[in-house]
């Protein structure tokens, strides 16, 4: 059977080779991935517009026979795909030709720049510049043109998992955040569509040798049926797809010339605010600041920035937050912050730039020296006073074997002489076949304005299997409780964590079936404090699930999944928590024996492609929940939970894309009485004139309301004393509405028009808009523009 399948495979790949006599083939299939590309001097008269008409390409070099790896491995790709490179002294060209049987199927919007992956057609260009095996340049590119591009980081450090991931599993770990300068263009053809790429080498690091060369490889994904094919055959047992790349060979001299980026911005914003009833609004403000880019070689680069601009054009996505017992997390998306820190990535994030807040300057170093990775950051940061906080984080990786890494990392938040947090930690990754070993170990030392000291550690262990019929992980996570990492973000400490993490088994069916892969996933995870861990006693929280995931045919999965969670919190978890009786007096709180034994939930998770213009998700979860007290953050008694999230995209024009989202969340006490409710509706809409142009609009609701907490025993509220001073726990209601507007045009990046507004109200009443007043508002303005030297 395995010889058919190879015949096979050849014999498509001589049909594609037979299909362009004459020119250099390069195969996927048949293994020939190899490429040699001569340089080509002199003028090459190519037009980036994405029509892949010009003279040059016929004799560029030609990769053929992809495959597809998802949903089904190692086949012919269901589409023809055929890719041309060929480099110049200064740049690297690349086309797709992407045929397809149903044209009128392709997916494809003019979007903003880093929004296409989730919701359309694109080929994929990956580029392993210093050839180890560990880090790419990824370009992705739609049949308009419309780019997202960011870093490969094998081992840590990618932005999303669901990036071109595969259904039911993890993606690459692509970090889609850095932005380099690069040209693109797109054709819808009545065979498919066509697409351009030009990549200056000053955009790209990579080594300082005479001859070089570099890993290849091609991807593409066809939306309306999840197909994902690769020119590289791709198989899930790969622990590292970058070695399953071919070879861009014969790379001689190259040099980025000399790079330099000077990026001047002009900001200007007025903000108004509630105060005592009265609402008031600051004169305008306005300042300039410098962001300077400069490359020491081919592969280091220097950053610098003065009185920097950390604006965001969007504010973070309403979280439900009524019985949430651990810090909330938002993404990074401050521009200076995100290029070139892939190398800060962690299997415990020591290094979260969000914790320097409002920084007057900073500077990065970042790059690869030989087998070593880089990595410089320092800010000083005004935060929470007048007072300058001096951060440093520093980042050392070497390269060991063919895949596997060795790191130190080591962070710094300095107050003054005698106020600090730093921490030092050592991490590493090995491959072996199918296997990950994980590991990561830091120390923490912090002291206080009061100058009182404390040093804590951290431990973290992982083994994984990567596998297409088999896959899974079991991590082990310890932290002291005196571990602190004021420039990290962990949002559980003092605990020690077992978890078993997807433990998948699946079945696939045949290429074209209506199920092409079913199969359970199993999931547990247990938590001790941590020294009654060590002294070898019970848990104190327990979880354990069983799920059921279907990917059906046209881009359709299903998950079903059932668990069961148990508490044994001890007494002294409740310290600082007190019954107040009517006449004032106070009692310990101690939990009724076997209150919180079990919970239960069940759960629907569901994602569609309903048509072209349609993608959607649908979540749902029904179960027993503890109520937390948010001060201790022990359960105090059991509720029933209703919990949902509804996500639609809704693109009925080329240009107009509509996001709309529902999240919802009840608890209800075992007497049937409500304890917390909380609704979060969210409409964003934007039109996207092209490429550079766009407006756009988002509207939010946030209503989330919470009852006083009571002993459920007696029914009397409770209280959290410290020491003399004790507060009732008493409940909360906000019913905040906030509205955006934004006209941007970015023709690139770092050459930016951005002027916007946002007002947040407060609703008297829940969903009554009758009543709505204005808590803050702003007014801003930014202009930049980027000068490549």
């Amino acid at each position: 059977m395995r010889k058919t399948f190879c015949t096979a495979l050849l014999i498509a790949s001589a049909a594609s080779a037979q299909e362009s006599p004459g020119e250099r083939m390069y195969s996927g299939t048949a293994g020939f991935m190899q490429v040699e590309t001569p340089l080509r001097v002199g003028e090459v008269g190519v037009r980036i517009d994405g029509r892949v008409d010009e003279p040059v390409w016929e004799d560029a070099a030609v990769m053929t026979g992809f495959t597809q790896y998802d949903p089904s491995e190692g086949i012919p790709a269901t589409q023809r795909t055929e890719a041309r490179i060929f480099i110049t002294p200064d740049a690297l060209y690349v086309a797709f030709r992407a045929y397809d049987s149903e044209p009128e199927g392709i997916v494809a919007s003019m979007a903003e720049r880093d929004q296409l992956t989730m919701s359309d057609d694109y080929v994929r260009l990956v580029l392993d510049t210093f050839n180890d095996q560990r880090r790419a340049y990824v370009f992705s590119v739609n049949p308009f043109g419309v780019q997202q591009d960011g870093i490969w980081l094998e081992g840590g450090g990618g932005g999303s998992s669901m990036f071109g991931g595969r259904r039911g599993g993890h993606g690459p770990p692509i970090d889609d955040n850095p932005d380099m300068i690069w040209e693109s263009g797109g054709q819808l053809q009545d065979w498919g569509y066509s697409v351009e790429m030009r990549i200056p080498f000053k955009s790209l690091r990579f080594p300082e040798v005479p001859s070089q060369q570099w890993g290849l490889q091609l991807y593409r994904r066809i939306q309306r049926n999840g197909y994902q094919q690769s020119w590289g055959p791709s198989f899930a047992r790969t622990v590292n797809k970058l070695t399953e790349a071919g070879q861009l060979m014969s790379l001689e001299n190259l040099t980025p010339g000399r790079f330099l980026q000077i990026n001047p911005v002009f900001t200007g914003s007025r903000s108004g605010a509630l105060d005592d009833d009265v609402f008031a609004r600051q004169n305008p403000e306005g300042e300039f600041g410098l962001n300077l880019t400069y490359g020491l070689t081919s592969n280091l680069t220097l950053d610098g920035t003065v009185n920097p601009d950390f604006s965001q054009v969007e504010a973070d996505a309403g979280q439900i937050a009524v019985n949430e017992r651990f810090a909330l997390f938002f993404p990074e998306k401050r521009p200076f912050f995100l290029e070139g820190t892939e190398i800060f990535g962690l299997p415990q994030q020591l290094v979260f730039t969000r914790t320097i807040a409002n920084p007057i300057t900073g500077a990065k170093l970042t790059g690869k020296v030989g087998s070593a990775n880089l990595g410089y950051l320092g800010a000083i940061d005004q935060f929470e006073s007048d007072d300058d906080v001096f951060v440093n984080l520093v980042r050392y990786r070497q390269d060991v074997g063919g895949s596997s890494t060795l790191g130190t990392v080591y962070t710094d938040r300095t107050r003054s002489s005698s106020e600090y947090n730093r921490v030092l930690g050592i991490d590493g990754r090995f491959v072996i076949g199918q296997n990950t070993l994980s590991f990561q170990a830091a120390e923490s030392w912090d002291r206080n304005a009061e100058e009182d000291q404390t040093s804590g550690g951290l431990l973290f262990g992982e083994y994984a299997r990567s596998g297409r019929r088999v896959s899974g992980s079991v991590t082990f996570f310890d932290t002291q409780p005196d571990f602190r990492t004021e420039s990290g973000f962990l949002r559980r400490t003092g605990e020690v964590s077992l978890q078993a993490e997807r433990i998948r088994f699946n079945w696939y069916g045949s290429p074209g079936s209506l199920v092409e892969r079913t199969g359970p996933f199993l999931r547990a995870s247990a938590y001790w404090d941590h020294d009654a861990f060590w002294a070898g006693q019970a848990w104190k929280e327990a979880t354990a699930s069983a799920s059921w995931s279907t990917s059906f045919r046209n881009n359709v999965s299903v998950w079903i999944s059932y668990g069961r969670t148990e508490f044994d919190f001890p007494v002294e978890a409740y310290e600082g928590l007190y019954s107040q009786g009517e006449d004032g007096a106070l009692s310990a709180f101690t939990p009724t024996e076997g209150a919180f034994d079990s919970g239960y939930s069940f759960s629907a998770n569901s994602f569609f492609q309903g048509s072209r213009s349609v993608q959607g998700r649908l979540t749902f979860r029904t179960g027993r929940s503890p109520i937390f007290d948010l001060r201790t953050r022990s359960p105090v008694e059991l509720a029933d939970e209703r919990s949902g999230d509804l996500d639609l995209t809704i693109r009925p024009t080329v240009g107009l894309r509509l996001d709309l989202g529902v999240r919802h969340s009840r608890l209800s006490r075992l007497d049937g009485s409500e304890y917390s409710t909380a609704t979060i509706p969210r409409v964003k809409a934007q039109y996207q004139f092209n490429r550079a142009f766009f407006v756009r609009g988002i509207f939010e609701y946030a209503s989330q309301e919470r009852a006083s907490l009571i002993d459920p025993v007696t029914g009397l509220p409770l209280a959290f004393c410290d020491g003399a001073d004790c507060d009732l726990l008493e409940g909360s209601d906000a019913n905040d509405f906030q509205i955006e507007g934004l006209i941007a045009y970015e023709p690139s990046p770092g050459t930016v028009f951005f002027f916007g507004y946002t007002r947040l109200m407060e609703d008297t009443s829940r969903f009554g808009f009758e009543d709505l007043r204005a808590l803050q508002d702003g007014l801003f303005l930014k202009i930049s523009y980027l000068f490549r030297l």
